[in-house]
């Protein structure tokens, strides 16, 4: 290469850095926000050579697979309603389990295909009843499942053989049920019913004999899930808190023991894995929404800690058949999700996948700060506090309460929030009571009649806010989705002095009505959690928005889908009407092809877009 020729290509290259030096976050657009990817749901084939995985690249979840040593990926399912996820057969590398609903509707059923790409072979029957995939046996020759397709209600366990395409009921009782894991020999299925989001039990299903007996010994006192087998099959590994506040690992002998803990940090063990030959042992402890990774060779006792994975979430945490890899989902709020893998033998730590970020500078992506504000009996309650990089004057903020009730706000990405931050809106994230990651008392603290507690801790935010010097009190918006939308709608009803408007997600708005018309298969879970209709409709209908809709000053923004069966398309209509009819402004946006939430970029680029011109004009221009 010539002098001349390299001084060009330089000159080039100053030329583009210039460019890009003077453009700001806020010269990109929402729909490169919103066009941030995500890779997620790793698995690995039989041999350990490649990794299959769900990513949004296409503007839907699909499935692709990458090799783990470097490599082009490939796109394997082309759904026009995107898939949920897949399970690659553990002893052919040419057969892949698909789990995928239509619509939105999360009625999912299943299907068997190759990695190629190939056509799908659905084994599932119902196209009104929910399958949701357990497990493949470690020979390959069958997966366990649960549905409700009997009763639309309660879920069974079936096993489906790839041999001859059989059927058969392995486990027929009431309450939400679900296949786990098999033993090493196939023997045993190990099944979970969950009975709230506080208890949940263990059973052993014996394949040979056809009984299924209760494990634990007090049913619905406690958590005890993920039950993983050890090597033999003789025990196996689970997550409890057990006569504990917090999650820890525990083991489990088969012999009528009891079992052992083996990890109980003051956090809770929010997942874990152990590879197939039982040497190794991999966890993450839930430290204030981050995730503390942990890994621990279980012949020679060395172990390597939390500094070996940068500061962050991590998720879906899997071992190669060999052990030798461990691959998971890891990201941030200022670095999307993608795929790392750890070569446990030479301890090396690599990224796999590399998300697009719609052309968006990583630097320009901001981080939360983590702080707490006091509520109004004196606890402290933590939330993930987000600022502009630059903002001039005071700053209008949006506060963003999570669903759940039973979830957590944490430190990971949202394009949605991010644009905000462009934008000039900073965010405040509380994890009010009730949240999980901070044990048990604080889970349950909001239950049934203390729910306003946690609308209480709302307002407690808004004061805090209203408090600092940077912050504009005349501009707080209240935003939530499912029953952070609930949280929303009772903010703005409860406190409608604190709010320049306020955006609800697929929100609650009337307890009895939601009760009433939610998923069969959801209602018990509800109601463990809420409150039940024949005790406590009276309460029900007090703390419910649409009772107090006439309260709400500020507007209001509404985004629905018509095919969600967990808050379904009346509450919104209800409180879209109702605020309507007392002079309120409503803006209401449904969508057809959409259930609970958002899953299209498509559509939600559209609610998203029309929403900041909502809050634009009813907030910022104001």
């Amino acid at each position: 290469m010539t002098l001349n020729a390299k001084a060009t290509i330089v000159t080039l290259l100053a030329a583009v850095f210039m460019l890009t030096s003077v453009a700001s976050a806020e010269d990109y657009s929402l729909t490169q926000y919103l066009n941030i990817q995500y890779a997620r749901l790793p698995d690995f084939s039989p041999g350990g050579l490649e990794l299959m995985y769900v990513t949004n690249v296409s503007g839907v979840a699909q499935v692709w697979r990458i090799p783990c040593l470097g490599g082009y990926p490939v796109q394997m399912t082309f759904d026009t309603n995107g898939v949920d996820r897949a399970w690659w057969c553990p002893a052919d590398p040419t057969l892949v389990a698909v789990s995928a609903a239509m619509g939105g509707s999360e009625r999912s059923q299943l299907y068997l295909t190759n990695p190629m790409g190939g056509p799908w072979k659905r084994v599932t029957e119902s196209d009104q009843a929910i399958y949701a995939f357990g497990c493949w046996s470690r020979d390959g020759r069958r997966f366990a499942y649960a549905t409700n397709e009997r009763n639309q209600k309660d879920f069974d366990i079936f096993e489906y053989s790839i041999q001859d395409g059989g059927k058969k009921l392995l486990y027929q009782a009431e309450g939400s049920n679900a296949a786990v894991a098999y033993s090493p020999d196939a023997r045993y299925l190990l099944i979970e019913r969950t009975i709230s989001s506080a208890a949940s039990d263990l059973l052993l299903c014996d394949r040979e004999s056809g009984k299924t007996r209760l494990l634990n010994r007090r049913s619905g006192q406690a958590i005890h899930t993920a039950p993983t087998w050890n090597e033999s099959g003789t025990g196996f590994y689970l997550l409890s808190d057990e006569r504990r506040d917090f999650t820890g690992l525990a083991y489990w002998p088969l012999d009528g023991s009891a079992f052992r803990w083996i990890e109980t940090p003051e956090w809770d063990v929010e997942q874990f894995v152990i590879s197939d030959n039982g040497r190794y042992l991999a966890w993450t402890v839930n430290e204030d929404g981050y995730s503390r990774f942990h890994l621990r060779d279980l012949e020679r006792g060395r172990e390597v800690g939390p500094s070996r994975v940068p500061l962050g979430v991590i998720e879906d945490m899997v071992f190669s058949a060999d052990g030798f890899r461990l691959a998971f989902t890891f990201g941030t709020a200022d670095r999307p999700y993608d795929l790392w893998l750890y070569e446990v033998p030479l301890d090396k730590m690599h990224q796999i996948t590399y998300s697009a970020t719609g052309g968006i500078p990583l630097s320009y992506l901001r981080a939360p700060q983590l702080i707490e504000y006091p509520s109004f009996d004196g606890r402290s309650i933590p939330a993930f506090w987000y600022t502009p990089a630059q903002s001039q004057g005071k700053m209008p903020v949006i506060v963003s309460i999570h669903g759940g009730p039973e979830g957590q706000a944490r430190p990971d990405m949202s394009g949605l929030y991010q644009f905000l931050l462009s934008r000039g809106y900073a965010v405040l994230e509380p994890n009010v009571r009730g949240s999980t990651g901070y044990g048990k008392t604080y889970e349950q603290m909001d239950n049934v009649r203390k729910r306003p507690d946690a609308v209480r801790d709302v307002e407690f935010a808004a004061q805090w806010l209203k408090a600092r010097p940077d912050v504009d009190p005349t501009k707080l918006i209240i935003y939530g989705g499912s029953y952070g939308g609930y949280m929303s709608l009772a903010s703005l009803t409860s406190y409608p002095e604190t709010w320049a408007a306020g955006v609800s997600v697929v929100g609650i708005a009337n307890f009895v009505t939601f009760l009433e018309n939610t998923g069969a298969y959801r209602r018990a879970l509800r109601e463990a959690e809420y409150g039940t209709l024949a005790a406590d409709r009276e309460f029900l209908t007090g703390i419910s928005p649409l009772t107090h809709a006439g309260k709400i000053k500020a507007p209001l923004f509404i985004i629905q889908g018509a095919n969600d069966p967990r808050v379904p398309q009346s509450e919104s209509d209800q409180i879209a009407a109702a605020v309507r009819g007392h002079g309120g402004v409503v803006e209401y946006l449904l969508f057809p092809d959409e259930g609970h939430g958002l899953r299209k970029t498509r559509n939600r680029i559209t609610a998203y877009s029309k929403m900041i011109e909502f809050l634009d004009a009813n907030v910022l221009k104001k």
